[in-house]
This record gives C-alpha cells, sequence and structure tokens, in this order.
C-alpha cells in the first residue's frame, strides 16, 4: 500500500507506532492479565486492590490526555520521552515495592506516563490535514490492536512458568520502548507558538461548534457507553450461558481481534472514499446484529463467526468515526483536540461498567446487551437519516 511505504520510510513515525506497539502490548499484558493474577497468587493481596490500581490507571490517562496534548502541541515529543521514564520508574516502584499504596501509586503514574502516547502518534503518522487520514489511522489501530490484544495472551505463556521472569519481560519491553524512542524521535522546542495559547480556548472552542455539539460530542459517549456497559460482563455471559471455557473465550476474543486487525487497513482506505455518514451507519447496524445473534447463539463454531463479525463491524466503525472527530481539530492544534477527546470518551468508559453492573444485577446479563443492542441501533438508525455531511459543511 502506498501509505504504509510512505509511514515506513519516515523514520519518527515508524518509531512512534512501535513506541505505541510496545505500549498497548506491555500496558495490555500487565493490568488486563498479569497484575490481577499477580497480586493475588504471588503476592498475597486481595483481587479489590488489583482491580483498585487498574481503576488507578486508567482514570489517571484519562485526567491528564488533556493537558498532554495541550504539552505536545506546545513544546514537542520530549513529553513523550519523559513519560516513557516515567513509565519506567511506575513499573520499577511495583516490582521492588509490591504494597498495597505503592501498587496503586505505581499503577496511576503508569496512566500518566501513557497519556501522551497516543496523541502523539495521531498527530503524527495521520495528520487531519492528510488526504489519505482515514487509511494512515488504519495502520495506527492495526498497530494498536496488535499490542492491546497480543499482550494480555502472550503474558500467560511467561506467568505459568515465573511471575517474577514475566514481570522482568515486561519491564525489558518497556526499556526497548524506552530506547526506540532516543533513536527515532528527535526532542524538537515548541510546535506551535506559546503567544495566544491557551487550553481554556481551545476546549471552548470545541464545544461551540455545531458539529461537536450536536453529533461528536453525544457520539462519543454513547459508543465508549455501549463497550463500557459490555466490557465487565461478556467473560460471564461467555461461561454462564454459552458454556464457553476460559481457554475457548481467549479464542473467542483472539477471532474478534483478528478479524479487527486485519480489516482495519481496507476499511481506513474504504473511509477515504465513500460518504462517512454510510460507514458509520453499516457499521454500528452490523454491530447490533451481531451482538442481537450472540443471544441467540450456543454451538462453538457460530460463536467465532459471530465475534469475527463483531470485529469486523469494529473495524468499518473505528476510521470512519475518527476521521469524522478530524473535521473539526485545527491542524496545529491536533494533540490538544485529541486530548480533549479522549477525555470526553474516557467518561463513557468510566460510566459503563457501573450501568451494566447495576442493570445486570437487576435485570439479568442479557437484558444489559440488548440495552447495548438498543444503543448501537439508535446510532445506525441517525447517522443514515441525519444530515451529518451538511452539519460538518456548515461548522467547518
Amino acid at each position: 500500500m502506498h501509505e504504509l511505504k510512505i509511514i515506513f520510510s519516515s523514520k519518527r513515525d515508524l518509531g512512534l507506532l512501535m513506541v505505541l506497539f510496545l505500549m498497548e502490548f506491555t500496558r495490555g499484558a500487565f493490568f488486563l492479565t498479569f497484575l490481577p493474577l499477580y497480586a493475588v497468587n504471588y503476592l498475597s493481596i486481595s483481587v479489590a486492590t488489583a482491580g483498585l490500581a487498574v481503576s488507578a490507571h486508567y482514570l489517571f490517562e484519562t485526567l491528564f490526555k488533556s493537558t498532554a496534548g495541550w504539552e505536545l502541541d506546545r513544546r514537542g515529543l520530549w513529553i513523550i520521552h519523559l513519560g516513557l521514564l516515567l513509565g519506567l520508574l511506575a513499573l520499577l516502584i511495583i516490582k521492588m515495592h509490591p504494597t498495597t499504596y505503592l501498587l496503586i501509586a505505581g499503577s496511576a503514574l503508569f496512566g500518566l506516563a501513557v497519556s501522551p502516547v497516543w496523541l502523539a502518534v495521531v498527530s503524527s503518522v495521520a495528520p487531519v490535514q492528510s488526504n489519505d487520514r482515514s487509511a494512515r489511522m488504519g495502520v495506527v489501530f492495526a498497530v494498536w490492536l496488535a499490542g492491546c490484544g497480543g499482550g494480555p495472551v502472550v503474558i500467560n505463556f511467561f506467568m505459568a512458568n515465573d511471575y517474577g521472569l514475566a514481570f522482568w519481560l515486561l519491564i525489558g519491553l518497556w526499556i526497548l520502548a524506552i530506547l526506540v524512542a532516543a533513536v527515532t524521535l528527535r526532542t524538537g522546542g515548541r510546535t506551535v507558538s506559546g503567544a495566544g495559547f491557551s487550553f481554556n480556548k481551545e476546549v471552548v472552542k470545541l464545544a461551540q461548534n455545531q458539529a461537536v455539539k450536536k453529533i461528536l460530542l453525544p457520539g462519543m459517549f454513547l459508543q465508549t457507553l455501549s463497550g463500557g456497559l459490555l466490557l465487565p460482563l461478556l467473560p460471564v455471559y461467555a461461561q454462564t450461558e454459552i458454556g464457553l471455557t476460559p481457554n475457548q473465550y481467549a479464542f473467542l476474543l483472539l477471532s474478534a481481534g483478528a478479524a479487527a486487525a486485519i480489516s482495519l487497513l481496507p476499511m481506513g482506505r474504504l473511509a477515504d472514499r465513500i460518504k462517512l455518514k454510510t460507514l458509520l451507519g453499516t457499521g454500528f447496524a452490523m454491530t447490533a446484529l451481531s451482538l442481537a445473534l450472540f443471544l441467540l447463539a450456543r454451538g462453538i463454531a457460530n460463536v467465532y463467526l459471530l465475534a469475527a463479525l463483531l470485529g469486523f463491524s469494529y473495524a468499518i466503525v473505528l476510521p470512519a468515526w475518527n476521521n469524522l472527530l478530524a473535521k473539526v481539530i485545527s491542524p496545529d492544534r491536533q494533540a490538544t483536540g485529541w486530548g480533549v477527546f479522549a477525555t470526553i470518551e474516557g467518561a463513557g468508559i468510566a460510566i459503563g461498567p457501573a450501568l451494566g453492573g447495576f442493570v445486570a444485577r437487576s435485570f439479568g446479563i442479557s437484558a444489559v446487551i440488548a440495552l447495548t443492542i438498543v444503543l448501537l441501533a439508535s446510532m445506525s438508525f441517525f447517522y443514515f437519516i441525519y444530515p451529518v455531511d451538511k452539519l460538518f459543511a456548515r461548522a467547518s
């Protein structure tokens, strides 16, 4: 692909993608698989403490996303180097002093450390002014998905032998990310002038945009809310209702992730050529249909096929939605804009699991899936009938 050749010919862009992969691989392995088991089986710390540490990590990442984007726009990529060093410090604190309070504090510091990485990758590898931006975002999303999906799976093979060895492996991968950044990412000065540059002004400017108020803000919240509703409940549903073993559920996740990763590149190219409202409406409709069929599925083969369909549907939505966001972000304030949007998206992720747990306790897990289907189907209907392109044309 043409965009792949361009990205791989740029030392900076290739370095950012490698750092993104190593970061997502390491923290996905650490927080989604390693830490809960390490805390309970190796440190004899309660699973509630491990859960609090995971929450602290993602909370601090979300809280500091906007600030990280602002600093990236003002001061450049040295923020990435500082963040990676803070991440190494956090891992070493947790490894050397694994007490309850330091486990939570180190996880929170790790969240602060990773907050600028995604913003730097998006604003550099797939800038909003690029003509083939959606195709480039397909590459970015594929790298991101490979990292955050591969880490939790691969680390299991090392944990089976030795928790200590697995921990040092993760630290080693993080050091590799630091070395890659040192070789490929130059620490330039400010990227925009400090004069007249105000974070509050950028937030107000985005909030006053009609396309942001009518489409993007509610869309961001509802999308992440939909995912958050199901996040803690899918493993339980797969085990109790469908009858999958833990290993079968792992392959279920792999089938969905693989389908998404493979589809992201062609879907990214397609998002540069087809109306975004068509892709968004189709993607949300297919996602809702996939979940609806999950309520009826029982055979393992059918469940895996549906998981792959869900991953494919996700790949349709992701580049198109990201391209829609890019239409309202200023080219010289890109990291700030992405940081603001990431913070808003974090609100849906934070509220979703709590709301999903309440609905499941009152009406059952199937009711949560049904609620998610309704939200996704409603978004699909909205994008098909609402003049999205005209609104963005007026707001730009």
